[in-house]
């Protein structure tokens, strides 16, 4: 059996046996990939031993002892249909492939980041700690910084590493321009070369609330990370400052996409911040919500900023804290707008996760610290909370989690000591009772793994300490309710009661929840499988290949991998 799941980034492919019992002789599958006429065969990049070569005849030779993989080799606008094969024999040196234990062919799927008709999301790669991104540097000219590479348009890795995000954005832009439109941004960070001229092309009829970004102080030149990109767009579009004291942020990044007469049409957000390490050396997503009725709360959004100057008026969080909701493509749509009088926004997210019946997926960037108060609480306590067995109301010991944060947060799950903890740190949940994963830098940047583990590239440290930007929680993607909730939105109270943030929750769009569900969970294989090498990278016995026997199936099987 075999179900596959399409991101427009990658599909995945997951399948199980029939009767759930192990293939006798199994040494792994092989993926059948039927598309233009024309097959292939999805394999592994290791072989049984250090020593095996890949035979480009009979690549199948080099199975996957996996029940689960990934196509990162599809287009957008590719039909394609698969099917895994059973890869059988006695020994490593007598495989042949197993047609009679196939799976049928899967029906044919056109790859894109469309989920239904007005809703789609877009997603880059932004993880620099990968094997794809240390052969390109190999092929970069000696002492290139990644850095510089990704600030280049036009450059193979910058192209590649912002996925199909980049490209979204800019023809979102290009196409409301090409019919006159307008457009209404709010944007916190700006500074990357090729969205900076598709924002100058609109002239006048770019009307931009540009935040202060990240700044230092509450006088200048502090208090403005943006003054370069100020200055430099000031007098070619509509920029309004909002230049928000310390303790709060003018953190939105969405875009209103208006007809020439200023309607409504569409929107675009999520977690991307216009610079280039948004949209290359972070995991970043978009989304677009193409209904004029959506487009509109976010226009009214954009002039109740834009009435606020630089502070934060009564008036604001009051209007803030109620939401519509809008039918689009036979779901649910409820836009959030912060700041709120009572975290308004948080209490509707505290429902949907209290709710979930089958599993939780998420990515944070940075929620806050744990607090002790419930209505302060992070949604990534409220998640937590659903493991422990002193919430009697919310408890679910079954419920799936598949989670990675950006931080390393002291007292979730347990007590840390303050002298350990790495602020910096990827950390990764799979449930809310056991220590969370919190993973080194040495994991984010596996320097041995070449020498160590087969033949796999030595990689690198990130551009940016920030290696997780996406603010995405999941819930049930697979189940009968279906919830994505994403935007601009840290997730915690403090982006509820100080920031200008955006969070987006859609309900009932199962192939929206499937697409950001195997994105995160792409994210967090990344991660654990650096953090399996850093364990054992030392140890030169703990893996060096395929296994050579069947019995490498009894743990998946089983649920213990």
């Amino acid at each position: 059996r075999l179900k596959v799941y399409d991101n427009g980034d990658h599909t995945c492919l997951v399948w199980l046996p029939d009767d759930g019992k192990p293939i006798p002789d199994c040494r792994g599958f092989s993926i059948r990939r039927v598309s233009k006429g024309q097959q292939v065969y999805l394999h592994g990049f290791v072989g049984f031993s250090d020593t095996d070569k890949i035979d480009p005849k009979n690549p199948w030779k080099f199975p996957v002892q996996r029940f689960m993989w990934w196509d990162y080799s599809i287009q957008p606008g590719d039909v394609v249909q698969y099917s895994v094969v059973p890869v059988v024999g006695p020994s490593k040196d007598q495989l042949s492939l197993d047609p009679g234990n196939a799976s049928p062919l899967t029906p044919a799927m056109t790859i894109s980041g469309q989920s239904t008709p007005h809703v789609s999301s877009f997603f880059n790669k932004g993880i620099v700690a990968a094997q794809w991104v240390a052969r390109q540097l190999a092929a970069a000219p000696k002492k290139s910084k990644i850095k510089d590479l990704v600030s280049q348009p036009g450059n193979q890795l910058r192209n590649a590493l912002s996925g199909l995000l980049r490209p979204a954005i800019l023809a979102l832009l290009a196409e409301t321009k090409k019919n006159n439109g307008k457009i209404y941004a709010a944007l916190y960070e700006l500074n990357d070369p090729e969205l900076i001229p598709a924002l100058e092309t609109f002239g006048k009829d770019c009307n931009l609330i540009l935040a202060n970004g990240a700044f230092k102080g509450n006088k200048p030149p502090d208090n403005d990370e943006n003054a370069a990109v100020r200055a430099q767009l000031k007098g070619k579009v509509t920029v309004i400052d909002r230049i928000v004291p310390l303790g709060h942020f003018g953190h939105n990044k969405f875009v209103v996409f208006c007809d020439s007469e200023g309607t409504p049409q569409r929107v675009l957000t999520g977690s991307t911040n216009w610079t280039c390490s948004g949209l290359c050396t972070q995991a970043n997503n978009g989304l677009i919500v193409d209904d004029p009725a959506v487009a509109a709360d976010f226009l009214a959004a954009w002039n109740r900023i834009k009435d606020a100057g630089n502070a934060y008026p009564p008036a604001l969080a009051s209007a803030n804290s109620t939401a519509k909701t809008f039918q689009v493509d036979g779901c649910k749509v409820t836009p959030w707008f912060v700041k709120t009088s009572a975290a308004q926004d948080l209490e509707f997210a505290r429902n949907l996760i209290n709710a979930a019946k089958e599993g939780i997926l998420f990515l944070f960037f940075n929620p806050g610290i744990f607090q002790e108060d419930p209505m302060h609480w992070t949604l990534l306590q409220n998640i937590l909370e659903r493991h422990n067995p002193a919430s009697q109301a919310t408890y679910n010991a079954d419920l799936y989690f598949c989670g990675v944060v950006n931080q390393d947060i002291p007292q979730l799950t347990k007590p840390l000591d303050p002298s350990t903890a790495s602020p910096s740190s990827v950390t990764l949940f799979k449930n809310g009772v056991e220590p969370p994963n919190r993973l080194s830098q040495d994991v984010l940047v596996p320097h041995n793994i070449k020498s160590q583990f087969h033949g796999w590239e030595q990689e690198l440290l990130g551009a940016s300490m920030v290696n997780i930007h996406s603010k995405v929680i999941v819930i049930d993607p697979f189940g009968e309710n279906p919830v994505v909730m994403t935007g601009s939105h840290n997730l915690g109270f403090k982006a509820s009661n100080a920031n200008d943030d955006n969070l987006v929750v859609v309900e009932g769009n199962a192939p929206l929840a499937a697409a950001y569900a195997i994105n995160i969970i792409a994210i967090y294989q990344t991660y654990h499988w650096n953090s399996y090498v850093e364990a054992h990278r030392k140890d030169p016995q703990v893996w060096h290949g395929l296994v050579d026997n069947d019995q490498w199936q009894t743990g998946y099987l089983s649920g213990d991998k």
